[in-house]
């Protein structure tokens, strides 16, 4: 490739929601944390300096060939690489397993079909530990969560008016029950609430879990079955989140001024699992706030 070539990235973002180029907007806290968009906004910044256009693939299904040489990365999507993988402007450079196993099962089953068509298969874990999930031992490379801070908030560190406890995580379920710490949780939580000593924070604690990954039901019909299963807690409440919900205490407009007003934060990460260290543990550190840490 020659140093005049048109170059272009295109990243296809781990959510729909992401797309059209909400990808790079920080302000956007679906994520559940603080700037956690930062990082992809950093390698757009760094890429158009140099002169590299970058977007979220949506923009790229769209184009026909402008001349360019375009670069595709998939942060764990999976319907758009094969017909990609036909087009001879465009090379299939990454897919990062972003989501884990017991989450997105489909996800690592179809990495087998993946790694024929991408350059590499990128994982926080290594293949030995996913041979459960993948089926087969395939090539992976491991990359780290990028951080969206780089030194503690200050104003927050310092913080010694502090309550006890808090965990901050929306109430789901996986779809696998294997090494899973999402019902670990609740326990957790169940436990210290009997004596008042935690407050919880998230999203959809006033009502039954969200079941997490795809499936073949429509949306239509699981939006229509959480809503049924919220009439049946009405009618017999599940003794266990009734207990929870007692210390449920909405949303956290802000995850790290939350943290900050704690001394301790239940972080358990989704399952335990090799090389699986998400932001949980990191957004502790950098608010101040002791981890009662369990994962990888």
């Amino acid at each position: 490739m020659n140093k005049t070539d048109k170059v272009a990235l295109y990243i296809d973002p781990p959510s729909y929601h992401f797309l059209r180029n909400q990808l790079f907007n920080v302000n956007d806290g679906r994520l559940n944390g603080d700037n956690i968009l930062a990082p992809y906004a950093q390698i757009k910044e760094f890429f158009n300096s140099n002169g590299v256009t970058v977007n979220t693939a949506d923009y790229l299904l769209k184009t026909k060939g402008d001349g360019a040489r375009n670069i595709y990365v998939s942060m764990g999507m999976l319907s758009n690489y094969l017909k990609l993988a036909q087009r001879k402007d465009t090379v299939l450079s990454a897919f990062f397993a972003m989501e884990c196993p017991i989450v997105e099962p489909s996800m690592y089953e179809s990495l087998k079909g993946a790694e024929k068509h991408f350059n590499r298969i990128l994982s926080w874990s290594d293949s030995d530990s996913l041979v459960k999930f993948t089926g087969k031992p395939i090539q992976i490379d491991r990359f780290c969560w990028p951080q969206s801070f780089d030194d503690v908030h200050e104003e927050l560190w310092y913080n010694i008016d502090r309550k006890f406890l808090t965990m901050i995580n929306s109430n789901k379920l996986p779809q696998v029950y294997w090494q899973e710490l999402y019902t670990e949780r609740l326990r957790a939580v169940e436990f210290f609430s009997r004596t008042g000593e935690i407050d919880l924070y998230g999203v959809g604690w006033d009502g039954p879990p969200f079941r997490l990954g795809k499936t073949r039901v429509p949306n239509t019909l699981r939006r229509l079955h959480r809503t049924l299963l919220k009439h049946w807690q009405r009618i017999r409440p599940d003794p266990l989140l009734a207990v929870v919900q007692r210390c449920y205490r909405g949303q956290a407009k802000s995850k790290s001024e939350t943290l900050g007003q704690y001394t301790f934060a239940i972080c358990f990460e989704n399952m335990i699992l090799k090389g699986w260290i998400t932001e949980k543990i990191f957004d502790c550190f950098f608010a101040g706030t002791v981890p009662i840490y369990w994962g990888a």
